[in-house]
């Protein structure tokens, strides 16, 4: 299973906005300034953010991004699941009509790939975007750096 670069910059930008943005609105330019990425890009990526429900925006001059969920109810996997629709590393896991093998009655190797997509989905809905954000400000000394590189 390969993510797309979507998932790892909404990861960032939502780390970004619950270490940054408790205080006020993050806009997308103060988002992509702080996580090295183009205003543009981030854009789209906060669009499908905001369509999972994850971000609200408040128009205006000082409107911005906020978090839509307290951050321990927003989790990595939700986060990945908002930019790759799932994250399972091949189909049949779902639809055993998806399955491409020639030995498709008797598919050993599916139930691996059931093992590993539930592995990957546990570890991702157990981390939280505060978990994540306890342990940022924690590995810079207890302060909130600028740049999450």
């Amino acid at each position: 299973m390969k993510l797309s670069t979507k998932s790892r910059y909404a990861l960032e930008g939502m780390l970004y906005l619950a270490i940054f943005g408790n205080e006020k609105l993050l806009s997308i330019k103060e988002l992509s300034a702080g996580i090295q990425v183009s205003a543009a890009y981030l854009e789209q990526i906060f669009f499908s953010l905001k369509k999972a429900e994850l971000v609200s925006t408040v128009r205006g001059s000082k409107g911005g991004f906020v978090l839509n969920e307290d951050q321990d109810e927003i989790t990595v996997g939700k986060i990945i699941r908002a930019m790759e629709g799932n994250m399972v590393p091949v189909e049949c896991i779902h639809s055993l009509s998806a399955c491409k093998s020639k030995v498709r009655s008797n598919c050993v190797s599916r139930n691996v790939w059931i093992r590993i997509s539930s592995a990957i989905s546990d570890t991702a809905d157990k981390l939280t975007l505060r978990e994540l954000k306890e342990r940022y400000i924690a590995e810079n000394g207890g302060e909130a750096h600028e740049n999450l590189d």
